[in-house]
């Protein structure tokens, strides 16, 4: 993600969800709904706070930590936390004994307020107009002749089709295992989808911790 690209990649991100959906969004559980509502929160939250910080950064050389003591006394002195992730980690060594710069970001709350208000439908019957449904539903329909007990004898056999899932869901499914595991989510946050995009979001999920344990190790 770069400044420049914090909208387009909030989109790609409420896209993939799109994809990844298991059935039309009126056809699934309030539960379910909730579900994708949570990790669509989670995306966006981490997305605003990575874009107020490369908008404070405005191209310079970043290093992020989290500001754990500042004791102010014939000056100050700050201590801060980072992790050893941090991309510029080496870069702050080496100006070890030099000026640097502190900025202050934006509290990143100040822009996501309101998201936890977000819900999904709950699960009701459409409502009832007074006509519409009573007691038993068929009322209306034309009565059963004499002597017929109301069993219809017949078999009933339901075929089922599997939905087989295109190529670029494959692949979306597949990079959104892959960022979870960029984000540091376990591998049980892989969301509720058809079977073949449930492993290739564990593939993705898999494949970003081998190549990590890989460089580690290297």
């Amino acid at each position: 993600m770069t400044a420049t690209t914090v909208g387009k990649d909030l989109l790609s991100a409420l896209v993939l969800e799109l994809k990844m959906l298991p059935d039309t969004w009126v056809k699934l559980s309030q539960k379910k709904q909730d579900d994708i509502i949570d990790r669509l929160r989670g995306r966006v939250d981490a997305s605003v706070k990575m874009a107020t910080h490369l908008i404070a950064a405005n191209g310079r050389t970043v290093v992020q930590g989290d500001l754990d003591k500042i004791t102010i006394k014939d000056g100050a002195q700050a201590l801060i936390k980072i992790g050893k992730s941090v991309s510029a980690l080496h870069e702050l060594a080496e100006a070890q004994g030099q000026a640097v710069l502190l900025v202050l970001s934006a509290n990143a709350d100040a822009y996501t307020g309101g998201m936890d208000e977000v819900r999904g439908e709950s699960d009701q019957r459409g409502l009832d107009l007074g006509k519409e449904y009573t007691d038993d539903d068929g009322d209306g329909m034309p009565g059963a002749p004499a002597g017929d007990d109301g069993v219809i004898d017949a078999e009933a056999k339901v075929i089922g089709i599997e939905h087989q899932p295109l190529q670029e869901e494959l692949d979306a499914a597949f990079q959104a295992g892959y960022d979870a595991a960029a984000e540091g989510k376990p591998e049980s946050e892989c969301p509720v989808m058809a079977g073949p995009l449930c492993i290739q979001w564990v593939k993705g999920w898999k494949t970003w911790h081998e190549k990590h344990t890989e460089g580690e190790a290297a």
